[in-house]
């Protein structure tokens, strides 16, 4: 990264933070993309995400790689879509069941079809539900591609640290899945969040 670009940015210089972010635009997309599986919601939370890192980037202070620190806040963009998205589905649906109808998916096609699609949204409210260190190490290494060595260094731990947070991310994904499909109760994920790493 160039720092004399990064403190340009950060001191409000558009044309700067333009240079800055263009080579991480590809990223920002695909990890938006793995969250969301919906190409309009990925390239909203991709555009939410740029202007989150533009609002927040006079505040950074390079805590993390400048490059982990983007991925959280496309990640939080994320999140925060697809909880608005479960909101907004289950008020819009609710009077219609209460009433007695149960409208089918106008987009509905084979009932492979289907649960599939249904399986691949529980997965991804799923991964969204993980602890942020588990999240960030699942998707970087399974879903990216990004090897553990490259994401023990962006994320600024050790190699084995990123493997037992995908280790624990995976156990838990199994334990939702192996439930019926259903999430554990928050209350759950909050005790587990509460313990920490301890590779």
């Amino acid at each position: 990264m160039d720092e004399l670009l990064l403190r340009r940015a950060q001191k409000g210089d558009s044309a700067a933070f333009g240079e800055l972010m263009t080579p991480l635009e590809q990223r920002i997309w695909r990890i938006c993309w793995h969250y969301t599986g919906d190409r309009e919601a990925a390239s909203d939370c991709g555009q939410e995400t740029m202007l989150r890192v533009w609002r927040g980037l006079g505040n950074w202070r390079g805590d993390s790689a400048f490059e982990t620190w983007v991925y959280r806040v496309a990640a939080n963009c994320c999140t925060d879509w697809l909880r608005k998205k479960k909101r907004d589905r289950s008020e819009s649906i609710e009077p219609l069941r209460e009433a007695g109808f149960d409208p089918a998916d106008p987009k509905a096609g084979t009932e492979e079809t289907v649960v599939a699609a249904e399986e691949k949204r529980q997965l991804r409210e799923m991964i969204a539900r993980l602890p942020e260190d588990q999240r960030e190490a699942l998707v970087m290494t399974q879903l990216e591609g990004i090897p553990y060595e490259t994401a023990a260094e962006q994320l600024g731990v050790s190699e084995g640290t990123v493997k037992s947070r995908v280790n624990r991310a995976k156990a838990r994904l199994k334990e939702w899945m192996t439930g019926g499909g259903e999430l554990s109760p928050k209350k759950n994920v909050q005790r587990d969040e509460g313990r920490g790493d301890r590779p």
